[in-house]
């Protein structure tokens, strides 16, 4: 283990994955547990050797599983499988409770901060072992100021349980896992809670998502996808917002039987609102407006509730009670899509326009992006898609230049659509003037390499925010990054070191992952 990591996240690890190993005995057998743990140390022995020393260890260690069963082979892998989840489970509680006296600055902030989830379905835990995983960090935590000791019995018999649960769904991945997964994290309770507290502080974080949007080379997204997606925050939304109300209930209960009856008639509403489907726009508008006449009765007899404060916040922050998606698609296929509305991004937009009656679409799905957009003729095909399956332009359209020809060209194609296209009337009306551009890491880089593709696109960044700001708009700039510093991930400093001050007003990234788990599984990881 490195010496740069402290001394009491060691101990932790150490005694958590020891404990794995008498779960290992007491659920796969002494003798299954003696193979897995030789293997272990073997592994161990040649980690940071030369490359052929590697490659030998490897080699020998294949000959020797290809002798053992395959139900062996199974529990082998899925103990491995299990004490990496318990590391990274480990540093998440131990990175939670260093923070536990960390205080947002109040210094100069940015206007948002949006982060856009994303994921792979073969990335997705199952239901039940995500559960479990929760129960064991929370135990993890309460080690860390209470003793080890006072959990290590609870943290044994969950170790059981999740030796004899499979990890991952053991079916096809399906785009609703990594839905499931992502939502499971970001829309937790206590990360919701977390929005509202740091909005209170006045810094606005907002999530979106491309699962069930991102249409571009996945041939399972569609208007299935996207409506599961929005079905799945939807309900992760009411819960919140059920929970509070049950509890205001039930403090006037005693106090005020028409305040009382006002919040049930609420809760009632809220199962009205569990599918989404045609209109739904105007039913969460109906919603909103008997909410806030409550909240208007409640403050005139001065019997505000924490709880309804909360709600409200909510309701702010995701104004159609859902976490909105961006969608994407090729360039190519939209092209094809003007003229075959059969095809899938066609059918997603007309489909966002019968459900979306009542309230601004945008609420739904924040923007439709261009992947590999090169010419001016992809973004009007792309505004021109919008405008015939929605009636109007709906939605802004995001260029997203993400290789060499698109990031040298970016200022062209702007140029040449604004020239055909006064796309400036509609932002400054719809949009408040913002206008977005996406850019991609990851193909300049493959085509380029690391630094000449970073400087692409810092050249592509620079030029395109002079542009926008001399068509008297303001530039917002999506960051396609991931996680390794090929694809523009790295440290948030690094990262955001050469980014003019337009794209630090309005911080906008792609977390993807185990990412995703890393820094917004626990609340107080997510404000720092």
């Amino acid at each position: 283990m490195n010496d740069t990591i402290s001394n009491e996240l060691k101990e932790l690890i150490s005694k958590s994955v020891k404990l794995l190993g008498l779960g290992i005995q007491d659920v796969y057998g002494v003798a299954l547990y003696k193979k897995i743990e030789d293997l272990r140390i073997r592994m161990k022995k040649v980690r940071a050797k030369e490359a052929d020393v590697v490659s030998a260890a490897l080699e020998e260690v294949y000959l020797d599983l290809n002798k053992s069963k395959d139900a062996d082979l199974h529990k082998i892998a899925k103990a491995f499988s299990l004490m990496l989840e318990l590391i990274n489970t480990c540093e998440a509680a131990y990175r939670s409770f260093r923070l536990k006296d960390y205080k947002v600055e109040q210094s100069k902030k940015p206007h948002s901060l949006v982060f856009v989830f994303t994921s792979h379905p073969t990335e997705a835990r199952s239901r039940d072992f995500l559960f479990l995983m929760d129960k064991i960090e929370a135990l993890l935590l309460t080690s860390l100021s209470e003793g080890f000791e006072e959990i290590q019995e609870n943290l044994l018999h969950l170790l059981r349980l999740s030796l004899r649960l499979d990890l991952a769904n053991n079916r096809r991945p399906q785009v609703k896992d990594e839905a499931e997964q992502i939502f499971h994290i970001v829309m937790d309770d206590k990360i919701l809670m977390e929005q509202i507290a740091l909005r209170r502080k006045g810094i606005d974080v907002f999530f979106r998502t491309w699962v069930g949007g991102d249409k571009d080379g996945h041939p399972k997204v569609g208007p299935v996808t996207l409506l599961q997606s929005l079905n799945l925050s939807r309900n992760k939304i009411l819960s919140f917002i059920n929970d509070r109300l049950i509890r205001y209930e039930e403090e006037l209960a005693v106090v005020d039987s028409t305040l009382a009856k006002s919040t049930r008639t609420l809760k009632a509403d809220l199962k009205e609102l569990r599918l989404i489907k045609n209109s739904d726009g105007k039913r969460v508008v109906s919603f909103k407006k008997k909410f806030h006449t409550l909240l208007k009765l409640v403050e005139k007899k001065k019997m505000s509730s924490p709880d309804l404060a909360d709600v409200n916040e909510l309701l702010w922050l995701y104004p159609a009670m859902v976490l909105p998606l961006e969608i994407r698609e090729d360039h190519e296929l939209i092209h094809a899509a003007l003229t075959n509305p059969r095809q899938p991004i066609a059918r997603m937009l007309s489909l966002l326009k019968r459900f979306s009656v009542g309230m601004d679409s945008k609420w739904y799905v924040r923007g439709f992006v261009i992947s590999m957009c090169q010419t001016s003729d992809d973004m009007i095909a792309a505004i021109k898609l919008t405008k015939k399956m929605t009636g109007t332009l709906t939605l802004p359209i995001v260029p997203l230049f993400e290789n060499e020809k698109g990031l040298t060209n970016g200022v062209k194609i702007l140029s040449e659509t604004m020239d055909k296209i006064d796309l400036k009337k509609d932002h400054l009306k719809k949009w408040g003037g913002r206008f977005e551009v996406m850019l991609g890491y990851s193909d300049s880089t493959k085509e380029n390499g690391v630094l000449p593709g970073r400087i692409l696109v810092e050249k592509a960044l620079l030029e395109l925010e002079s542009f926008i700001l001399k068509k008297g708009l303001t530039p917002v700039f999506f960051h396609g990054s991931g996680g390794s510093v090929s694809r523009g991930g790295g440290s948030i400093k690094d990262q955001i070191a050469w980014w003019p001050q337009s794209a630090l007003n309005i911080y906008k990234v792609t977390v993807q992952g185990e990412t995703v788990q890393r820094h917004f599984h626990q609340p107080r990881i997510m404000r720092s």
